[in-house]
């Protein structure tokens, strides 16, 4: 996967959250989107760009989760279990937000995208990246596993 096709599995993401697509299909273009995004990650070259670049502008939470909520109105709270790892068996059960999932993740791919056009693309892929390993992952990892349980009944 190219870097550019790094960059096209990013705005197929916004599209499925902004653009006009059945709630049916939305959902569905949802998990491709997440799969693209995961798949992403292994093909990105992590090294950092050492200039010194500015920090990329953020919107606000609440203007992305107005944005979100109603494109996925059939997306709510679900089950998450805490330190999968550690304890098993004994593990403590959490709850996760879907659309806070989705507004977390496209609030961090904003500034990837936006470094892209306004930095560096090593500087955009270490951030892609880096997201990816220390926060952004996670919820999109939760929110597969919630996306794949809604659609076969788990």
């Amino acid at each position: 996967m190219t870097s550019e096709e790094v960059r096209e599995s990013i705005v197929f993401f916004f599209d499925v959250i902004e653009g006009n697509y059945s709630l049916e299909g939305r959902e569905a273009n949802l998990r491709l989107a997440l799969d693209r995004l995961a798949l992403a990650v292994h093909y990105t070259d992590g090294a950092f760009d050492e200039t010194d670049y500015p920090e990329a502008p953020s919107r606000e939470y609440k203007v992305v989760r107005e944005l979100v909520s109603p494109n996925f109105p059939d997306l709510g709270y679900y089950n998450v279990v805490l330190g999968i790892t550690e304890k098993i068996g004994e593990g403590q059960c959490a709850v996760g937000d879907a659309i806070d999932d989705i507004c977390d993740i496209a609030r961090e791919l904003e500034a990837v995208l936006w470094c892209w056009e306004n930095t560096s693309v090593h500087d955009a892929l270490w951030h892609f990246k880096f997201g990816f390993e220390s926060h952004w992952g996670q919820h999109l990892r939760d929110l597969q596993l919630y996306l794949y349980a809604k659609e076969y009944g788990w």
